[in-house]
């Protein structure tokens, strides 16, 4: 299943937004689902999640983000809903919310800083993810999240290549990134930052593979 909605379409932060993209895989079977975010709603499943991404480094050091006030980042997410560049996505399985996925327009991706790990090039557009302590701990499930998350993406044909920003703590994420085959850019060497590259002309020859593959898996 997936929706003829734009992929960056406003939005009323306070709507139940539907469901934009659905793949069921058989074996057990488990159902991937993708809907943008509603506020308040998802909210509950989101703080918890992005809390966990903050919780304290060795040796008592913390994210900066982590600092954040909860308005703060409520009021992020509300933004991003309404501009017509960027999308955060819930994603459900097992119509359960498991996961967040954020993409934004890499022409319209800002950062305050004069360089970047990346120069992005038309086409390219940004993820963020963010897993459930469960969908991470369940085997597989982080697979299904990425790889139909990026199905529903490359779905859009504005999005040639996806850009995936990862911090040398997020070990878990490297680890898919490279089960996946994403491609680690070596443009720019960035201090405790990797940058993963996942072309369409990579995923389109490949993806009825992936899916059979996903679909064999115990």
């Amino acid at each position: 299943m997936n929706t003829t909605m734009p992929l960056y379409t406003p939005l009323d932060p306070n709507n139940n937004n539907a469901i934009v993209f659905k793949q069921t895989f058989t074996r057990k079977p488990v159902t991937m689902a993708l809907r943008p975010v509603s506020l308040p709603g998802d909210w509950p499943h989101i703080g918890k999640w992005l809390f966990k991404e903050f919780i304290p480094h060795p040796r008592g050091s913390y994210s900066p983000a982590g600092h954040l006030p909860e308005k703060y980042l409520r009021e992020t997410f509300s933004i991003m809903l309404q501009c017509d560049f960027a999308q955060p996505f819930i994603g459900l399985l097992n119509d359960q919310p498991g996961f967040l996925i954020e993409i934004c327009d890499g022409d319209r991706h800002c950062d305050a800083l004069s360089a970047a790990p990346h120069i992005f090039e038309n086409g390219d557009h940004v993820i963020r993810l963010v897993l459930s302590p469960t969908v991470i701990n369940t085997r597989y499930w982080s697979t299904y999240a990425l790889i139909s998350s990026l199905g529903y993406f490359f779905s859009h044909h504005q999005v040639n290549r996806i850009v995936w920003e990862l911090h040398e703590k997020d070990k878990h994420y490297i680890n898919l990134a490279n089960q996946l085959g994403f491609k680690a850019s070596n443009e720019h060497e960035w201090p405790g930052i990797h940058v993963y590259l996942y072309s369409r002309e990579k995923f389109t020859p490949f993806s009825n593979i992936y899916h059979q593959q996903i679909q064999k898996l115990p």
